[in-house]
């Protein structure tokens, strides 16, 4: 379930190309944005959707910024900000760090999806620009001539027409992923209703799992979710220092709890602690210096 509208396309009318700012840090990143963006429909990243559109959510809104940089530093008589570069290097940093994360899960992934014969889902990695191992591309191709065959002899059994179209399930993926590019532009959420889509889809999935006989995750997915809570409550109330500073405590509890509970190696925690970060220090410290109780 997707809870990001299609942002792309207001990046595209920027340029074609990636921004020149830190482009050798920048375009690894934004590289893999487009990769992510042309997989992350698979059913494999459907019950984790924060895994891939997060970072592209995040990868998105940083290469606005470089876009913005590359027309200052263009314009002779426009003044460069430095703390705005020095931010805009300090998200390449992050990002570069959870793309490093996320590719050695995909790299799993593949793997497994290869092991469980879901040749179909590998295929489209492989398009996106993924690296397929021989053995895994041999399977593709052989797969999808058996498939070929099979299709074939079911449409002479039922004296079905050559000419007429057989849909497979290759075929109904790509369709699932270009009906967007055909439907009416989607607004693109603001922080505040990403992050209500984003607690819904998490008590969703929390329910799930609470009825599965997969119980090990539920701490972890217990602890993301009670953080995703509080960042809509800094959010609502970003101009009450009393209730932004009670927030991010509470916020910053939790993230301690899911080191605990998911591990510091998780792509769930590795994700939300990068989320927190920004209120955690100098935000929360300004919070309780302006509360006056």
């Amino acid at each position: 379930m997707h809870f990001i509208a299609l942002f792309l396309v207001s990046v595209l009318a920027f340029s074609a190309e990636f921004p020149k700012t830190f482009s050798s840090a920048g375009d690894r990143v934004y590289e893999s944005m487009h990769r992510y963006m042309k997989i992350r429909h698979l059913q494999i990243y459907q019950e984790k959707p924060e895994f891939l559109e997060a970072f592209c959510q995040d990868a998105n809104k940083t290469m606005r910024r470089g876009f913005a940089l590359d027309a200052i530093q263009a314009d002779p008589e426009a003044k460069v900000d430095k703390n705005m570069i020095k931010s805009y290097a300090k998200e390449l940093r992050s990002l570069s760090q959870k793309d490093e994360h996320i590719s050695k899960q995909i790299k799993k992934d593949m793997l497994w999806l290869y092991q469980q014969k879901k040749f179909e889902s590998l295929e489209v990695m492989g398009k996106a620009g993924f690296v397929l191992s021989e053995k895994m591309q041999q399977s593709i191709d052989e797969n999808k001539k058996n498939k070929g065959v099979k299709t074939e002899k079911s449409s002479s059994e039922r004296h079905i027409a050559p000419s007429l179209p057989l849909v497979s399930a290759a075929s109904m993926e790509k369709s699932a992923e270009e009906k967007p590019s055909i439907a009416a532009p989607q607004r693109e959420l603001s922080e505040l209703e990403y992050y209500q889509q984003s607690l819904a889809n998490l008590k969703e999935e929390l329910c799930v799992l609470r009825e599965s006989e997969e119980q090990t995750q539920t701490a972890c997915l217990n602890d993301i979710t009670a953080i995703n809570y509080w960042m809509i409550k800094i959010l609502e109330n970003e101009r009450d220092a009393c209730a932004l500073s009670d927030a991010i405590k509470q916020m910053k509890s939790y993230d301690k709890k899911s080191a605990k509970t998911c591990g510091r190696n998780s792509m769930r925690y590795i994700e939300w602690h990068g989320r927190i970060k920004p209120y955690a220090g100098k935000r929360l410290f300004q919070a309780e210096a302006a509360c006056h109780r």
